[in-house]
C-alpha cells in the first residue's frame, strides 16, 4: 500500500477538510452512525452517470472509536449477502462489521457495529511484518445460510492468503504459488500482494500492486493460485497501481487502480473491466475503462483501496485515510452499466 501523506488539495480546501474532521472527532459519531454525506462529484456535475457507471451515493466514515479501536486505514471490503453485513479490514489488523442502509438504490448510511483485532495462527493479535492485511474476499456469502461465511484475507508484509472467521480468528492458509510467495519477485517491499477476490471458475485470484520484476513495467497481471495468469496494460497515468479486485457477473474482473505521484500531481482513480475471455495467446487481455476519476477535474477523490460486490451490477468501494487529518474514509456505491 502506498501511503499518501498528503492529497493534492488546494490549501483552502485542505483547511476546510481538516476543520470538518476535527469537528466530527470532537462530536463523535453523527446521528448514531459512523457516516455522513460526502459529495464525490465535481462542481457543475449533473445526473448520476459517469462514463460506464452510475453513481449511487457517497459517504465519509468518521474515525470515532468502536469497541476501543480506531476506525482508520480501511483497505478492503467484503459483503455477506446472506447476513446483510459488510466487513472491512484495516492496515492495522482490525476487522470491522458494518451495517449499511440502502434506500431506493441509494447508499444512505454506514454504521460500524463491531471492531476486533485479527488473531493469527499463534492465537495472538497480528503485529509487525505479519500484519498489514490489504485484500478481502468472502466465502459462502450467497448460499442462503447467514451463519457460515468465512473471510479470505491477503497480506502484503509477509505475502500470504489466509482464511479467517467473521469474528477475526485465523482458520487456515490458502497456499500461494512459488512465484508469489518469493518477496524478491516483487518490485518493492511495499508494492507486494495487494488484492484478492474469489472467481467462480478459477478460485482465489490475486494481484500485486505493481507488476512483478519479470513483467514489463506497464503490464499488470492477475494470478490464480493454480498457476494461471492474465495480463493487461496499466492505466496511462503515472504510478498507477492495482489496489482491489472483484468479479463481475459475466466472469470478467473488476480492477480498481489508483495513480498517485506526488502532491503537485492529480490523484487518478479508475475502475476497469479486464475481459478474461478476450485474451491473446500470450494471455494479454482487453480492458474496458468503466470510470476514470481525476482530482484535477474536481472529483473528490481519496486513496481508494477497497472494493466489493453488493448485488446485481452494484458495487461498493472505499478509501484508506492513511490516518491523515486532511484525508477521509470515503465509501462510494455504484452500478456498472452494460
Amino acid at each position: 500500500m502506498t501511503k499518501l501523506s498528503r492529497l493534492c488539495l488546494h490549501p483552502f480546501r485542505a483547511g476546510i477538510l481538516l476543520l470538518c474532521g476535527l469537528l466530527l472527532m470532537a462530536c463523535g459519531t453523527v446521528a448514531n452512525s459512523n457516516s455522513y454525506k460526502a459529495p464525490l462529484t465535481p462542481e457543475g456535475f449533473t445526473g448520476d452517470k459517469h462514463m460506464n457507471i452510475r453513481l449511487l451515493g457517497s459517504l465519509a466514515i468518521s474515525n470515532a472509536r468502536v469497541d476501543g479501536l480506531p476506525v482508520v486505514e480501511l483497505s478492503d471490503l467484503a459483503w455477506d449477502a446472506d447476513a446483510k453485513k459488510l466487513y472491512a479490514v484495516s492496515d492495522d489488523g482490525y476487522l470491522y462489521t458494518i451495517n449499511l442502509v440502502i434506500n431506493n438504490n441509494k447508499l444512505i448510511q454506514a454504521k460500524i457495529v463491531k471492531a476486533v483485532r485479527l488473531i493469527g495462527a499463534n492465537k495472538k493479535p497480528l503485529k509487525g511484518a505479519f500484519n498489514d492485511p490489504e485484500g478481502l474476499a468472502i466465502i459462502n456469502a450467497r448460499n442462503g445460510n447467514a451463519n457460515d461465511a468465512e473471510l479470505v484475507i491477503s497480506f502484503e508484509g509477509r505475502s500470504r492468503v489466509q482464511r479467517y472467521s467473521t469474528s477475526g480468528n485465523y482458520l487456515g492458509d490458502i497456499p500461494l504459488t512459488k512465484q508469489l510467495k518469493n518477496r524478491h519477485n516483487y518490485r518493492h517491499g511495499n508494492k507486494m500482494l495487494e488484492s484478492v477476490a474469489l472467481h467462480p471458475k478459477y478460485g482465489p485470484i490475486v494481484a500485486a500492486e505493481l507488476p512483478l520484476k519479470a513483467n514489463a513495467k506497464n503490464t499488470q497481471s492477475i494470478y490464480s493460485l493454480k498457476n494461471q495468469s492474465w495480463n493487461f496494460p496499466r492505466l496511462n497515468a503515472k504510478e498507477s497501481s492495482i489496489t482491489a479486485l472483484e468479479v463481475l457477473n459475466n466472469g470478467d474482473v473488476l480492477v480498481l487502480e489508483r495513480a498517485w505521484s506526488g502532491i503537485f500531481n492529480p490523484l487518478v482513480v479508475s475502475l476497469r473491466q479486464v475481459q478474461l475471455n478476450r485474451c491473446d495467446k500470450q494471455r494479454h487481455c482487453q480492458v474496458r475503462d468503466l470510470a476514470i476519476f481525476n482530482s484535477a477535474s474536481g472529483w473528490n477523490m481519496d486513496n481508494f483501496e477497497g472494493l466489493t460486490h453488493l448485488e446485481g451490477n452494484k458495487y461498493l468501494m472505499v478509501s484508506d485515510d492513511n490516518k491523515s487529518p486532511i484525508q477521509q474514509t470515503l465509501m462510494v456505491m455504484f452500478e456498472v452499466l452494460p
